[in-house]
This record gives structure tokens, C-alpha cells and sequence, in this order.
């Protein structure tokens, strides 16, 4: 078993890691926005912004803030429900759709550049060993919850 000096050690060493100055220009609004963008792309249909802020599990008024940014830019489309006049119902436009496909293709050239520099064995690696750590974290921490 490992001790407590090294998994501390290996716990510290993760921690210092993480690549600050990329997460730094990827602030909360352009997460919200990609989050978001996925979402509207992926259900394919207008949806409420409860319906929206369950999804991203954030409160209704930081969902209304990312779509005030998103509307300025055209992204969404905003219109009444059907069924409840009272209630918005919110989709993606043209621009919109368009602007998740380009930031899909951003990530898709990102990730294929991450995977070139370490390589395709060393990538299969690090996921397999990451899935086994998740599964294992997921183990003990329902021991932990049950103590």
C-alpha cells in the first residue's frame, strides 16, 4: 500500500498541475456558453430555461445571464411557448448552431494536437488508468459515505 508521504506527494503534484493559463481564458461565461450550445444542439428541440438550469445544475438567474450573452450574439432564439404563453422557450439559431459546430472543431484540432504530442499509446494509457481511478474513487467513496 502506498504511504501517506507519497500519496500525499502524488496529491500535491496533481494539484500543481492543471493548465492554469488555458482555464484562465476559459472563463465560466465561455464554459456556460459551450455548455449550453451542446445542450440546445443535443436536445434538438426549444427548451425552457428550468428545463436548461437542471441540465447544467445552476440556479434559473445564471442560466438568464448566459442567455442575455448568448442572445446578444445571436445564438439563441427566444419564443413563447405553445402551451403557455407565459413561458420562453429557448432554442438555437442558425448563428448559433453554426458558432457549436465551430467550437466543436476547435476541440476536435486541440485534442488531435494534444494527441500527436503524446501519442496515440501513451493517450489509451492515460484514459484506461483514469477510468480505472474514477471507478476506484467511486468505491471507496461509497464506503465512505455508508461509515
Amino acid at each position: 500500500m502506498a504511504n501517506r508521504e507519497y500519496t500525499v506527494s502524488v496529491m500535491k503534484r496533481l494539484h500543481e498541475k492543471p493548465p492554469e493559463d488555458a482555464f484562465r481564458k476559459f472563463n465560466d461565461d465561455n464554459a456556460g456558453i459551450n455548455c449550453m450550445l451542446r445542450y440546445l444542439e443535443q436536445v434538438g428541440r426549444p427548451v425552457s430555461a428550468g428545463e436548461i438550469s437542471g441540465y447544467m445544475h445552476v440556479s434559473t438567474a445564471r442560466v438568464s445571464v448566459l442567455l442575455r450573452k448568448m442572445s446578444e450574439r445571436n445564438f439563441i432564439i427566444r419564443e413563447n411557448s405553445s402551451k403557455d404563453a407565459r413561458r420562453l422557450m429557448i432554442s438555437l439559431s442558425e448563428q448559433g448552431k453554426a458558432e457549436f459546430t465551430r467550437r466543436s472543431e476547435e476541440m476536435v484540432d486541440i485534442f488531435g494536437r494534444i494527441i500527436d504530442k503524446i501519442g496515440k499509446e501513451r493517450m489509451e494509457e492515460f484514459i484506461s488508468i483514469s477510468d480505472d481511478i474514477k471507478t476506484i474513487i467511486n468505491e471507496e467513496m461509497k464506503k465512505f459515505i455508508k461509515d
